[in-house]
């Protein structure tokens, strides 16, 4: 009996939480039909837009003439159609690869054969518009 009355039952408590009906939007009605908003006034009348033609330009494209070489040129940029005198800039080309590979062959291998790189003369030139930085032509040496 004692042992009995030492296993005393404990109450168990459950709680529900408490939960809140969902409101229904405005366009809903009480009964949870929903209701179409009416729709927008509608005339009879014609309208009528008036449409102006468009006129397209085209401008005739600007071939590039003229006489390019290493040194700066005057000619008309293609990409801005402004009167400008070209921005060279010089890189290396083929005839700087076939002069170096050369002079390695002949015996030049001690730092020799690597002065085509670094001249101008043996470099292939290419002309930039100054104004839209527009690639205009490169001048190849070979």
């Amino acid at each position: 009996m004692l042992g009995e009355k030492a296993r005393g039952e404990v109450p168990m408590v459950m709680y529900e939480p408490h939960r809140q009906e969902p409101s229904a939007p405005q366009f809903c009605g009480q009964d949870g039909g929903y209701e179409f908003p009416s729709p927008p006034p509608y005339s009879c009348r014609e309208t009528t837009t008036i449409e102006e033609p468009v006129y397209l330009v085209s401008q005739p494209p600007i071939i590039v003439a003229g006489i390019f070489s290493s040194k700066p040129t005057s000619t008309i940029c293609p990409s801005c159609r402004q009167h400008i005198t070209t921005q060279v800039t010089y890189r290396l080309g083929k005839l700087s690869y076939l002069l170096c590979t050369s002079l390695c062959m002949v015996g030049c291998c001690f730092g020799c054969c690597f002065v085509p790189l670094f001249v101008r003369a043996f470099k292939d030139a290419d002309h930039y518009c100054p104004c839209c930085q527009f690639h205009i032509y490169r001048y190849k040496r070979l």
